[in-house]
């Protein structure tokens, strides 16, 4: 992409003492993801307080103006698609639900509110109300004091997709996840689990099956790994039918292939990627992945498409190998260069992925997270 993007940087925040400030998250914040409770916590260490039970209407923006400055959006479809009644008439339903919310962010700004959309991606991953998830973007960009992004390659998409608003993009990394999971059990105790050899070079795909992160690709790619030593290991919740049965036909016609689907408790996470030598996130679109910063976070090298943000996140093919998005071909052949890499590489990627990791400390990210929204209240 050849878009210039003129990202703003913003000012350290000298100010001592300040007084606390409180901000309402949508959505609330989720349980099935520590991201906003790590943001959180960090920005309560700065005065900036979330607070519970905010509800996006008319009568609570009246009532929480006292105590609420600054409303926090990260995944804002749910404020404009319609997701109920027959499914004919919901993509219908979604523009009066649409003219709402516009309505009630022009209310939280003529109530004195601050508006910030953390922008994990401009549209939402399955694109099942395009025109209307446009319009909404468009709508909540237009309102919102600032964007945040975690990369210069999503601040290049709110560049092109949403320009008359690129100048309110701040770019903060996404924070890392070490720490939050337990470690679990020794290596070579899940490993027999799964079925691993001890000179198995494992790839883990983590995470819950939809269409935008690509299984179903990778599995294709995987079948023409020439290396009888590797294996994949799919695992997660699922969420699209169809990316489950291509993991269990795969699993059927391919002995190297390892299925593990289903919910994926806390307590497995850390001990799924230690058994493992490298994750595989197979998407191509270049939008902000969770996955691939908690394998880093874990301590895994990482496979992923040559697209800006995951060139970032692995400090180009240090902390990982890059192949070309949508091209099987080429995710075959860098998962062969992966299997086969010595313990020298290997050794050399574990120590890049462990310094990547430690530019994204949640300590960093909540100070420079506050100071940008303190200067957006001033």
């Amino acid at each position: 992409m050849t878009n210039a993007v003129a990202v703003r940087e913003p000012r350290p925040d000298t100010r001592a003492a300040a007084p606390t400030v409180g901000i309402a998250s949508f959505p609330a914040v989720l349980t099935t993801n520590p991201y906003q409770r790590l943001l959180y916590g960090e920005l309560a260490r700065h005065g900036i307080a979330v607070v519970p039970d905010a509800s996006f209407d008319a009568g609570w923006l009246r009532r929480a103006r006292r105590s609420v400055r600054i409303l926090h959006f990260h995944w804002p479809q749910s404020f404009w698609r319609n997701e109920r009644g027959p499914r004919p008439l919901r993509h219908p339903l979604s523009y009066p639900k649409l003219a709402l919310f516009a309505a009630r962010l022009a209310a939280a700004r003529a109530l004195g509110y601050r508006v910030v959309w953390t922008v994990h991606q401009v549209y939402p991953h399955e694109r099942v109300a395009g025109p209307v998830d446009r319009l909404g973007a468009r709508i909540l960009a237009r309102a919102s004091n600032v964007l945040i992004v975690h990369d210069r390659g999503t601040a290049a998409t709110v560049a092109l997709e949403l320009p008359a608003d690129a100048a309110k993009v701040v770019v903060v990394p996404h924070g890392s996840y070490a720490g939050v999971y337990p470690a679990g059990r020794d290596r070579q105790a899940v490993r027999r689990e799964l079925g691993l050899a001890d000179d198995t070079f494992a790839f883990l795909c983590f995470g819950d099956l939809r269409t935008y992160k690509s299984v179903a690709f990778a599995l294709e790619a995987f079948a023409r790994v020439d290396a009888s030593r590797a294996a994949l290991v799919v695992t997660g919740g699922i969420e699209d039918a169809e990316q489950a049965e291509a993991v269990r036909a795969a699993a059927a016609a391919d002995s190297r292939v390892v299925e593990r689907l289903g919910f994926v408790a806390d307590e497995r996470v850390a001990e799924l990627f230690s058994a493992c030598d490298a994750a595989l996130c197979s998407r191509g679109d270049g939008g902000t992945s969770g996955s691939l910063i908690l394998a880093l976070s874990l301590g895994l090298p990482v496979v992923a498409a040559r697209r800006p943000a995951y060139e970032e996140l692995l400090d180009g093919e240090a902390a990982g190998w890059l192949f070309e998005p949508g091209d099987p071909d080429s995710l075959a052949r860098t998962l062969e260069r992966a299997a086969l890499a010595d313990r020298a590489e290997l050794a050399a990627k574990e120590d890049a992925v462990r310094a990547q990791v430690g530019r994204l400390r949640w300590d960093r990210i909540g100070a420079r997270t506050a100071s940008i929204l303190r200067e957006a209240l001033a």
